[in-house]
């Protein structure tokens, strides 16, 4: 009888991948993943140490499992980040292992069942997980990592602890991986990292020579591709983009600001300034006039001025990103900026996050009011959080449509209606 067991995934597109990866190395000794707890006989979180309130809500739900008696396997990011906060939260802990660290689940999952406790298993290897990726059932979208760990040493980042220098899977894997993927009937293939841009600087290659490989890969899917630093495609973007006028890629570029402040840029340890930062998006918009720009703020990093927030919105106002995912500052174990004496006040950066939160849903409707009326083809790769299908146009927009419609089929639509967050269409035709 398989082995049963429950996986619970938090953060980015990166545990997302490595949730997959897990599955597919478990299929090894006949384990396969349930739908529920109440079903498994194993649990595993894969957790995830970028923010507190994440870290915070893991530590949680460890605290509700260690009154479980059934096993608790805790990988991801945070071991390597709040070991000793795991370990006060779930003492008896079947394992805990850091994230290059999947492949040894299948010697260590039958001792668990066996009886053992208390395995640790921390340490890196260098054996590529991506062989092991096996995509979400029932789903149209799949995620690729191209390489993990990055070339920064951002002052406020605890993940470079988890993850370490960039390690980049080779070309042929990872064509390997989209190809098996595009055969399957996967229809948006989503290519990520920590950050795109650092992909290949030690393996000889690079994103634009990937990214001109998987084009080549024939079908009806697309790419998305996830974020990349300013600083790391500064020379090669004029490159990046003309590859990107393929049909095969989204026009979505994830591009992190984070400050307005070149002074605040300098002490975060980011390595560009905001004119390098707009140079880019301006690039980017002589290329793709529709193309969605998502970027990242952190608001009330320590020694942030008033100055320095003001010249945030300024930027923000001019160049009016499509989607502006907003942080307030918190400490990180081990950082450099967490030992700062010159921290920002809770209710300043409380004040600071919905001064910004309203001048970006304000622009966010703006630009999506400009969307009504607009009709082309788009691919239906979701059901609706409560009802219809979520559709993606080539811009990657989100659309809503209440017609029936399969997973993966692509539709001509019109969008008759705009709200915050997303369009509503109506279906004109099936391709």
């Amino acid at each position: 009888m398989p082995i049963r067991f429950y996986l619970e995934t938090y953060g980015c597109s990166l545990n997302s991948a490595d949730s997959d990866i897990i599955i597919g190395k478990l299929r090894e000794i006949d384990a396969q993943p349930v739908g529920s707890f109440e079903q498994a006989e194993l649990i595993i979180l894969n957790t995830c140490g970028v923010k507190e309130p994440t870290e915070d809500r893991i530590i949680h739900r460890l605290e509700e499992l260690s009154g479980s008696t059934k096993p608790v396997i805790v990988t991801g990011c945070l071991p390597k980040i709040s070991l000793s906060r795991i370990e006060k939260a779930i003492p008896n802990y079947a394992a805990i292992l850091g994230p290059q660290a999947i492949e040894s689940m299948i010697e260590i999952v039958p001792k668990i069942l066996a009886g053992a406790r208390g395995i640790s298993h921390l340490d890196s290897t260098d054996i590529s997980k991506l062989t092991w990726l096996e995509a979400p059932a029932e789903s149209v979208i799949c995620t690729i990592p191209i390489c993990e760990g990055c070339l920064g040493n951002c002052s406020y980042c605890a993940v470079k602890f988890a993850r370490g220098q960039v390690k980049s899977h080779l070309e042929r894997e990872i064509c390997q991986a989209i190809e098996k993927c595009t055969r399957d009937g996967y229809r948006e293939i989503r290519i990520t990292s920590q950050d795109l841009g650092a992909y290949g600087f030690d393996i000889d290659s690079n994103l634009v020579t990937l990214i001109q490989k998987i084009d080549e890969i024939e079908g009806r899917h697309k790419f998305r591709l996830g974020m990349f630093n300013p600083n790391l495609v500064s020379e090669s973007i004029g490159e990046l983009l003309q590859t990107m006028k393929s049909d095969h890629f989204f026009k979505f570029f994830h591009i992190p600001l984070q400050s307005g402040s070149d002074s605040v840029l300098k002490a975060m340890g980011r390595l560009y300034t905001v004119e390098d930062w707009e140079s880019i998006i301006r690039t980017i918009r002589e290329n793709f006039n529709d193309a969605t720009i998502a970027t990242d703020i952190i608001v009330g990093f320590p020694g942030e001025t008033k100055d320095d927030f003001d010249l945030t919105l300024d930027v923000i106002r001019r160049i009016r990103p499509t989607v502006v995912n907003i942080s307030k500052y918190g400490d990180r174990p081990g950082t450099q900026a967490s030992k700062s004496k010159n921290k920002v006040e809770t209710s300043t950066k409380k004040q600071r996050s919905r001064r910004l939160t309203m001048l970006v849903n304000r622009i966010l409707l703006e630009d999506n009011n400009t969307w009504i009326g607009w009709s082309g083809p788009a691919i239906v790769t979701e059901r609706g959080s409560r009802s219809g299908f979520l559709c993606r146009n080539s811009s990657y927009k989100s659309i809503i449509v209440h017609e029936e419609a399969d997973l993966g089929s692509i539709v001509n639509l019109q969008v008759v209606k705009a709200a915050r967050t997303h369009l509503f269409g109506r279906i004109i035709s099936f391709a």
